[in-house]
């Protein structure tokens, strides 16, 4: 190496030490608010979302995995409806009325406080699947670690509520960015859940009564 190199390199290294910290956060920042747009733009007329899942939950404790199938149906803005089938036989409802279950013996509805561990997440489950993910950003820090065969997000719980249940929420998006791959649920005590969908079919018609808790 020449002393003209050596010196180009030694400025070009001096460069680097004295790049702000503060221009590695907008970089961030930029790259998460084209993701956004990118996943709003892909979102703007989508109105239904449905399709099959496999759900395996790890119970970090005892190690094992429990793993069931099901059917998701979304209805943009604001309207889950999460089907565990058999053996599980369960049903979920995620709604502006709260949060409500049923299953073979029965129904109920409780509000988001009496949810259980995920009442503080139900909403922002709905939002990070089908809604506007501008409004995630006051509650997590948001981030892209990939964007290999569409966009991964993650996102870490800032709000307390979310925190002390949810170490973080991550959802992969297939190249189209309106389709789901999956979704992983990782909690505070170790245990994770892992949803990975199938084929998700787009804006077809759903009747409102499926959306509909029975009276419990």
């Amino acid at each position: 190496m020449d002393r003209r190199d050596f010196l180009r390199n030694a400025f070009a290294a001096s460069g680097a030490l004295l790049v702000p910290a503060s221009y590695s956060a907008e970089a961030h920042a930029d790259e998460v608010s084209e993701a956004l747009g990118r996943i709003t733009k892909a979102r703007a007329d989508l109105k239904t979302l449905v399709g099959p899942f496999e759900q395996e939950r790890t119970i970090g404790l005892l190690a094992t995995a429990v793993k069931s199938a099901g059917e998701m149906t979304l209805v943009r803005p604001d309207r889950l409806r999460w089907e565990l089938l058999p053996p599980d036989a369960v049903t979920y409802w995620v709604g502006p009325e709260g949060f409500s279950f049923a299953t073979p013996r029965g129904a109920a509805s409780v509000g988001k406080a009496a949810a259980g561990r995920f009442g503080a997440v139900l909403g922002d489950l709905l939002i990070f699947m089908g809604g506007d993910l501008e409004k995630l950003r006051a509650r997590y820090d948001l981030s892209i670690p990939s964007k290999k065969d569409g966009i991964t997000l993650r996102a870490v719980p800032r709000a307390e509520d979310v925190k002390k249940h949810v170490k973080r929420l991550e959802m992969r998006l297939g190249i189209e960015l309106w389709t789901i791959s999956e979704v992983t649920i990782e909690e505070q005590t170790g245990d994770q859940s892992v949803i990975r969908f199938g084929k998700l079919k787009r804006d077809v018609a759903v009747d409102p009564a499926k959306m509909t808790p029975p009276k419990s």
